[in-house]
């Protein structure tokens, strides 16, 4: 629109923009994804796109404040009277809930998608292991507005007398876990489960990355997804399945095993009750089609406060090679899967604040909820610019205070921005957590998800920030008891 924009109008309200972030959501990048999703203007408006794409995503920011409030506060006083010398006047909220069903979702993944774009990262002890990138992924929960088009379209969990609660949105996200930065997402309906969502994560996937997962995700199909893409795994199985029984023991206590393909295994046990069926000879035995996996089982003790906890962990992973990755590394590697976690508290706690996605429609509650994601992964951006400048850990600085530094900066134009940004990461140096949060726990809370309304009774759990750990590998042999403690093959590692 460059006649557009060339107006008088035109040339003020193109000044408006995310503050300081704007160093990293410049405007051109806002005009490209327009253009792509088909949303920019043949004319110019009195509330163009750019505005209006500007203006979600400060929604993000300044969550208890209302669209026409927030409009309010990203242009700076002085340029409020301009405009209005040149007739224009704050818009009501009417105008800009039809600004936002104009603008649709697509414009909002593209952006996503361009702040998620690979990067060339350096190896540091925080973010790489093994020459590897550390990455994991994991799924929430995000509750949308109680509408009957969001329940219709996102469903609520099902309880003994039908759908209880609140309709949610899930989400499935793959974090850096070193700068918690976001290389991928993808969003559905309470009726997509995790592993369905992980299909299509998978994409996301690339040479020179170690993912981390929990034992929901472990499954040959998926399994043999990501090792495709040329990704190295390390997730955590469940004790009973899928049999993973010893090939091969390794000198660190590991042992080599094959996960098999269960479709294959369906083919073969189908192919021998057809045959028994039709009074034929079984058919000849066959190795079924699978893969060969590493297997750690180790027991960790967790000691809080003079108390311990035991339990048993399995690792399944694809690096097979124990002199290069020991079976104790990759069991205290496998903590850093708890960064996803902290990342998704990060995005629904701070970022969000708690609260549901304010969308009435699943075209607005999709869109805030990918403008969430883009802002939380600027801010991520920020974070790491100024951990750049001081070569820090990038875990030193406060997600929250990053936040309101961005959210304080709202009317900085975009032209000002870069100016602004060396200010703001010697302000974010100065607020430094004092030590490093690696070895901090937070123990899971109890809450009910179902109840559609709050309630008081919410049980409060202690907080500890210094806890030991010890781990015991298991090496599997003839006759031991591997549900028992007392058979460790030899304590590898403990730390404080």
């Amino acid at each position: 629109m460059p006649t557009g924009w060339s107006s008088p109008l035109g040339r003020l309200l193109s000044r408006t923009g995310l503050g300081v972030l704007s160093c990293f959501i410049p405007p051109s990048l806002v005009d490209e994804a327009l253009a792509v999703a088909g949303r920019d203007e043949q004319r110019f408006r009195a509330l163009p796109s750019r505005l209006g794409v500007c203006l979600v995503l400060a929604l993000c920011l300044l969550r208890a404040q209302s669209a026409a409030a927030v409009t309010q506060a990203m242009i700076p006083p002085g340029m409020v009277r301009r405009l209005a010398g040149l007739g224009w006047a704050l818009p009501t909220s009417t105008a800009l809930t039809k600004l936002r069903d104009r603008l649709g979702v697509v414009p909002f993944q593209l952006l996503f998608t361009a702040m998620t774009r690979p990067v060339p990262t350096l190896v540091r002890p925080w973010s790489h292991a093994f020459g590897l990138q550390v990455c994991a992924w994991d799924g929430t929960e995000i509750t949308v507005d109680d509408t009957p088009a969001n329940r219709e379209h996102f469903r609520r969990h099902r309880g003994g007398n039908g759908p209880v609660g609140t309709p949610k949105a899930r989400v499935l996200v793959l974090l850096a876990c070193g700068t918690r930065q976001l290389l991928g997402a993808v969003t559905g309906g309470l009726g997509q489960g995790e592993v369905t969502l992980a299909r299509r994560l998978v994409t996301f996937l690339r040479p020179g990355m170690l993912l981390l997962a929990d034992r929901n995700f472990l499954g040959y199909p998926l399994w043999s997804a990501a090792r495709a893409r040329g990704t190295h795994l390390l997730w955590r199985a469940k004790l009973d399945k899928p049999l993973l029984s010893p090939q091969h023991l390794l000198p660190d206590g590991s042992w080599l095993a094959i996960l098999h393909d269960p479709a294959d295994a369906r083919a073969w046990r189908n192919n021998v009750r057809r045959n028994r069926k039709r009074g034929h000879r079984p058919p000849k035995p066959r190795p079924i089609q699978g893969i060969t996996v590493r297997v750690i089982e180790a027991w960790i003790t967790v000691t809080v406060d003079g108390v311990p906890r035991t339990q048993k962990y399995r690792l399944v992973t694809s690096l097979l090679d124990t002199d290069s990755a020991p079976a104790d590394q990759l069991v205290a590697l496998y903590a850093r899967r708890w960064v996803a976690e902290t990342g998704i508290r990060e995005l629904k706690t701070v970022l969000l604040q708690g609260q549901q996605l304010r969308g009435r429609t699943p075209i607005r509650a999709q869109q805030e909820l990918w403008a969430a994601l883009t802002t939380y992964q600027t801010i991520r951006l920020l974070i790491t610019h100024a951990a750049n400048t001081g070569t820090l850990d990038p875990s030193r600085i406060s997600f929250t205070a990053a936040r309101d530094t961005a959210t304080a900066a709202i009317t900085i134009t975009p032209g000002q921005a870069r100016e602004h940004l060396e200010h703001t990461c010697q302000h974010l140096h100065r607020q430094l957590i004092t030590r490093h949060t690696h070895h901090r726990i937070f123990p899971r809370a109890l809450k009910n998800t179902l109840h559609r309304y709050p309630h008081n009774g919410k049980t409060r759990q202690l907080t500890c920030t210094t806890a030991s750990y010890r781990i015991n590998t298991a090496t599997p042999t003839t006759g031991q008891d591997t549900a028992n403690p007392t058979h460790p093959r030899a304590s590898l590692s403990s730390w404080h």
